[in-house]
C-alpha cells in the first residue's frame, strides 16, 4: 500500500515518558472523556491471515482497546462490563462468539523486531478471555491482549482517532475497515491511499472465494461502504480504478481518497447518528416515503363539540424566548446538563433557535424535549465538549 502523505503533528503532554503517540492520544481521550478510540495505525493497515473479523468483533475490540486506554501495552488483565461491550445490542448472547473470534482469527501486522528491523507479526489480538456466567449487564469480561499486539501498540507512533458513535452505527465490516483507514489519514496533507486489488481484498478481509470479480467488489464493498461512510462520518470517501493493459483492461489497483466535509454536512451527519437506525438505509438511498394519515370521520352533527382554542404560549411549554439561565424549565436545564457538553446554556439555545427557525413556534411538550436533546447531542458531537 502507498500512502502519499505524512502524519499531522498533534500537541500531546510531554510528561508521558515511554509511551508512543498512539498510547499518549489514548491518555488524552481518557482524561477528557472523549467519545473516541485511539487505534494503532499498524492495526488499521493489517491484513488477515486466516478468516476475517466480523463487524461485531471489530466493534468489540475497539471498545476493549478504549477501555484499556494508555495501559493497553502493559502486562495487565483488563475488565469491561457486558453492558459496555455489547454497545447498542440489548442481549449478551453474542459476546462469547465474538470473544472466541478475537482469540481465533490471525492478523498480519507490520511491525519491527526487538532489534528494530522491519517485520510482520502474525497472531490473534487477544491472549485470553474470561466471561462471567451471569447474564446481567453489570457482569464482566476479563481479557488480556496478546504479547505481540502489546509490543506493537507500545511502539506505535501513528494512529487513527476513531469516532465511537460512527463506528457503532456502521453495519458492514467492510465499511468499518475503510472508515478506520479514513480516520488514519484524514488529517494528513494528502489523503490518498493506493493499493492493488488483491491487497484491498486482504485488507478488508474478503473471504477466499467470495466476490471473485471486480464488478462484485465494486458493488458489494466499495459502493455500499461509501454510502454508509458518506452518510455518517465527518468525511467522504471516493475511489479511482486504475486499469492495466491487455484484453478487457482489468482493474489492477484502486486509489482511495478521503475528504473532510464542510461544517453543515458534518452537522447533518451528526443529526443522522442521533436518529433511529430504523429507516437509515431508506434515508440514505432517498427512498423514504411520507404517508399522510386520513382524517378521522366527523361525528354526527348533533354530537359535535366546539373546537378547542389552542393553548396560549405560556401554557404550551414552548422553547423559552429569553435566557435559559432564568427559564425555570428544569427538564430543559437537565437536558443541557446531561447532553450539552458544558457549553454555555444561551449559546446552545441560540444555535438551536437558528436551526429550528419557524418550526420552533409549533414544537411543544415531549416533542420539544426530544428535539432539543437530539440537537444537544449533535452539537457536542460536532464541536466536542467545552
Amino acid at each position: 500500500m502507498e500512502v502519499d502523505s505524512a502524519t499531522e503533528e498533534l500537541q500531546l503532554q510531554e510528561d508521558l515518558e515511554g509511551l508512543g503517540r498512539t498510547l499518549r492520544v489514548a491518555d488524552v481521550i481518557r482524561r477528557r472523556d472523549l467519545e473516541f478510540v485511539s487505534k494503532p495505525g499498524e492495526l488499521v493497515e493489517s491484513e488477515f491471515e486466516t478468516g476475517s473479523l466480523s463487524a461485531a468483533a471489530r466493534k468489540a475490540f475497539a471498545l476493549m482497546l478504549r477501555k484499556a486506554g494508555p495501559d493497553a501495552g502493559s502486562d495487565k488483565t483488563f475488565t469491561i462490563t457486558k453492558k459496555e461491550l455489547r454497545g447498542s445490542h440489548k442481549g449478551n448472547e453474542r459476546i462469547q462468539p465474538v470473544m472466541d473470534e478475537l482469540l481465533r482469527v490471525i492478523v498480519r501486522i507490520r511491525t519491527t523486531t526487538r532489534k528494530g528491523k522491519p517485520a510482520i507479526m502474525s497472531q490473534s489480538l487477544l491472549a485470553s478471555c474470561v466471561e462471567e456466567v451471569s447474564e446481567d449487564g453489570l457482569s464482566v469480561v476479563e481479557f488480556e491482549f496478546s504479547e505481540n499486539f502489546k509490543r506493537v501498540i507500545q511502539r506505535s507512533d501513528y494512529y487513527a482517532r476513531v469516532n465511537l458513535g460512527v463506528m457503532l452505527a456502521l453495519q458492514s465490516r467492510y465499511s468499518l475497515t475503510i472508515y478506520d483507514l479514513g480516520c488514519l489519514i484524514i488529517n494528513r496533507q494528502n489523503r490518498t491511499v493506493r493499493m492493488s486489488v488483491e491487497e484491498l481484498r486482504r485488507r478488508i478481509g474478503v473471504p477466499e472465494g467470495s466476490l471473485k470479480n471486480f464488478a462484485e467488489l465494486r458493488r458489494e464493498v466499495l459502493a455500499k461502504s461509501k454510502a454508509e461512510i458518506d452518510q455518517l462520518a465527518d468525511f467522504t470517501v471516493d475511489w479511482e480504478e486504475i486499469r492495466g493493459s491487455g484484453r478487457g483492461r482489468p482493474v489492477q489497483s484502486v486509489k482511495m481518497t478521503f475528504m473532510p466535509k464542510d461544517s453543515s454536512a458534518q452537522e447533518e451527519a451528526a443529526r443522522e447518528l442521533d436518529r433511529p437506525k430504523v429507516g437509515r438505509r431508506a434515508r440514505r438511498e432517498g427512498t423514504t416515503e411520507t404517508l399522510e394519515a386520513l382524517a378521522p370521520p366527523l361525528p354526527p352533527a348533533k354530537s359535535r363539540e366546539p373546537r378547542k382554542a389552542p393553548l396560549p404560549r405560556a401554557n404550551r411549554q414552548l422553547f423559552p424566548e429569553g435566557s435559559l439561565h432564568f427559564c425555570g424549565d428544569n427538564r430543559l436545564l437537565a437536558i443541557l446538563g446531561d447532553f450539552g457538553g458544558g457549553w454555555d446554556k444561551d449559546l446552545v439555545a441560540q444555535a438551536y433557535r437558528e436551526q429550528m427557525g419557524a418550526r420552533l413556534e409549533k414544537l411543544a411538550g415531549e416533542a420539544l424535549y426530544k428535539s432539543f436533546e437530539g440537537f444537544c447531542r449533535g452539537f457536542v458531537r460536532v464541536r466536542g465538549k467545552a
